[in-house]
């Protein structure tokens, strides 16, 4: 029998800023006025999640400031949305520390990343999500972020999530691959078992193979967006979706990786992040220490193919929010 927490991780998880200022202190009122407009919005119970402290949220650089973000968005949502803390740790029991708060706080789910640093084994990886799940009772969705592997990388397979099932809070993935195959074949082996929520989203092709929802950070400035993205996935209207997401989005990140572009990389999401919400108003404050940020030809080249674009027209977002 399905744990019952798995059908309320479903719709867009949307990735939450951390709002902070110049000296990054936390500004927890803006951060619940966010939360709230978001609501207001229309991130309810069956129509998302609200993840803080996700790696748009600044998780790796976050210290003790993740268990007041994590309060404050627990007494922000009032239980009318499912919330997720994002935790990112190779010690187990600092993991387990932090997830005892969450659940004690009453947050219902861990975005819980695969520990690495040499290349993990299959056991422990296991034994990293056992500790936790033995140690605090909330719900684990288990983040497949096989980029940050050293060669030759490690993903989550078909043995790992057999084992998974023994673990009483295990009961999801944050979703993709390297491989279209195993992204494919896991959705097919072990979606009536496990919400799955895509972390590629570029086609319905996830959508079409039982996905339970999506991780869309653009919510935050668009929620009436990632709730019509919601509407034609749940609706199996995969066709339309895939037009939507290619006109929406595909068109400008085409055009943002066009050759001969500005580029730029960094070390976690917040600071491309940052740059995105900006664009539409959303200013959230400056990253957490320390990280590169982009050249200002990057910013020129980012801004002038958001503006007037099509996603331009679904953004709802007005920085006064936080003013009133």
């Amino acid at each position: 029998m399905n744990d019952p927490r798995i059908d309320r991780l479903v719709g867009p998880v949307v990735s939450l800023p951390t709002f902070c200022d110049e000296n990054h202190i936390l500004q927890l009122d803006r951060q619940r006025k966010h939360i709230r407009w978001l609501i207001d919005n229309g991130i309810t119970q069956g129509n998302g999640v609200l993840l803080i402290a996700g790696g748009y949220g600044e998780s790796y650089f976050l210290d003790d400031e993740i268990y007041a973000l994590m309060d404050t968005v627990v007494q922000a949502s009032r239980g009318e949305v499912p919330t997720m803390v994002g935790i990112f740790e190779l010690s187990a029991r600092r993991v387990a520390k932090q997830a005892a708060y969450a659940a004690k706080a009453g947050i219902d789910f861990l975005e819980l990343g695969l520990p690495h640093y040499s290349l993990p084994s299959e056991e422990d990886v296991f034994l990293h999500h056992k500790y936790v799940s033995d140690h605090a009772d909330v719900g684990i969705m288990s983040y497949n972020n096989f980029w940050v592997m050293p060669p030759p990388s490690f993903e989550i397979g078909r043995s790992l999530m057999e084992r998974f099932t023994k673990l009483e809070n295990m009961i999801g993935f944050k979703w993709s691959s390297a491989s279209e195959d195993h992204y494919v074949e896991m959705l097919d082996e072990f979606g009536d078992r496990y919400s799955f929520i895509d972390n590629r989203m570029t086609d319905s092709l996830g959508a079409r193979h039982g996905m339970s929802g999506f991780v869309d950070f653009w919510g935050n400035v668009a929620p009436r967006l990632s709730l019509e993205k919601w509407r034609l996935f749940r609706e199996r209207r995969y066709q339309e979706l895939d037009v939507l997401l290619d006109r929406v989005h595909g068109e400008s990140e085409r055009k943002i990786a066009a050759p001969g572009s500005p580029t730029f990389t960094g070390v976690a999401d917040g600071v491309l992040g940052h740059l995105r919400w900006e664009v539409f108003g959303l200013l959230p404050g400056p990253n957490f220490p320390a990280q590169a940020t982009y050249s200002k030809a990057y910013a020129d080249h980012v801004h002038s193919v958001f503006k007037g674009s099509e996603l331009e027209k679904w953004v709802d977002w007005d920085q006064s929010v936080l003013e009133t």
